[in-house]
C-alpha cells in the first residue's frame, strides 16, 4: 500500500509500503527509414518495473550536454504493483547525426541512473 499526496510547488510525498525498486532503462535509436524519408530522429528511453513513481529524466548528447528541446517524458503508469514510463526525444536528422552517442539519464530517489547508446546501436 502507499499514499501520495502532492504538496505546495508540485513536492510529491509518497509514503511507502514496500522497497524502493530501480527501474529498468532501455534505450532505441531512431529506424534508417525514419532518418532518410521523414528527414527526422525519434530516440525512445523506456524505464520499467520502478516503485515509487516518482522521477526526473534527462537526454544527453556526446558532449555530456543535456538536450532539452524535442523532449517528451510521460508520467510513470502503474502496471501491477510498479510502474513504467517512456521518454521521446524528437529531432532533425542533422542534428541527430551531429552527435555519435545519446545519454538517457534518470533519477530515481537517491539514486541516478544512466543508459549510453551509440548511433550503431551498440551500449
Amino acid at each position: 500500500m502507499s499514499l501520495w499526496f502532492i504538496l505546495g510547488g508540485g513536492t510529491q510525498l509518497t509514503v511507502t509500503g514496500q522497497p524502493t525498486v530501480s527501474p529498468t532503462l532501455n534505450v532505441y535509436i531512431p529506424s534508417q527509414e525514419e532518418i532518410k524519408s521523414l528527414d527526422k530522429a525519434t530516440m525512445v528511453c523506456l524505464l520499467s518495473n520502478f516503485y515509487p513513481p516518482g522521477f526526473t529524466l534527462k537526454w544527453k548528447g556526446d558532449n555530456n550536454q543535456e538536450i532539452t528541446s524535442g523532449v517528451e517524458t510521460t508520467k510513470a503508469n502503474k502496471q501491477g504493483d510498479k510502474y513504467f514510463a517512456s521518454s521521446y526525444l524528437t529531432m532533425s536528422a542533422s542534428d541527430y547525426e551531429s552527435h555519435d552517442a545519446y545519454t538517457c539519464e534518470v533519477r530515481h530517489g537517491e539514486n541516478t541512473h544512466v543508459k549510453t547508446v551509440s548511433k550503431s546501436g551498440s551500449c
